[in-house]
């Protein structure tokens, strides 16, 4: 790839988080606007017009924001418990997630630091330099850590694994059982900051 594309590539890449709260910010004003957020009823009766494709919709945003940040953390799994109620809003974050993890896994398994440089920012790629540099054999102790300890940075994780040695099948058991307790953690917890604001 031309080293010019791969720099308007990654400007693009660092962007998307700013693109991504200022549409989520956009949506919210005219969900205010349309009154959809004044009871649960009207948001949910928003949201069930688009049938399973808001479902499908939500969950690949779930994915994608493992691989490349839209939103800041935590922010897209409230936003699906306030869309689809707390306990579905957390499964369909669940998988979108994971299917996002196992992703990323392999994605840095077979592109390696190139595309983690791409797609972290420069703050979060030195996060990620020194995690390699003092966790390479203790992956798991770390990979277990970050999703125990609510907003550690558990895709960042992710990625040290896919860099790691660490084989796909041990991966893939801690991210299955551990990844249902940190939503749940800072999903609440989140949750609970947005009712105290609104």
């Amino acid at each position: 790839m031309d080293v010019k594309v791969k720099e308007r590539l990654h400007i693009f890449l660092q962007c998307l988080p700013i693109l991504g709260v200022g549409s989520l910010f956009t949506l919210v004003l005219y969900g205010i606007h349309l009154g959809i957020f004044r009871t649960p009823q009207a948001l949910q009766s928003f949201i069930d017009q688009f049938g399973s494709y808001g479902v499908l919709l939500f969950i690949s945003i779930q994915i994608i924001q493992v691989i490349v940040p839209i939103f800041p953390g935590g922010i897209s799994t409230v936003v699906g418990m306030m869309m689809f109620g707390n306990v579905r809003g957390l499964i369909y974050s669940y998988i979108g997630l994971i299917i996002g993890e196992i992703i990323a896994y392999h994605l840095v398994r077979h592109y390696g630091h190139g595309l983690v440089k791409m797609i972290l920012s420069k703050k979060s790629y030195e996060k990620f330099e020194n995690l390699i540099e003092n966790k390479q054999k203790n992956v798991k102790t770390l990979l277990i850590l970050t999703f125990l300890i609510p907003f550690a940075p558990d895709d960042i994780a992710c990625f040290v694994a896919g860099f790691s040695r660490m084989k796909f099948r041990d991966y893939l058991l801690i991210i299955l059982i551990l990844k249902p307790i940190s939503i749940t953690i800072y999903g609440f917890i989140l949750l609970n900051a947005v009712h105290l604001f609104l």
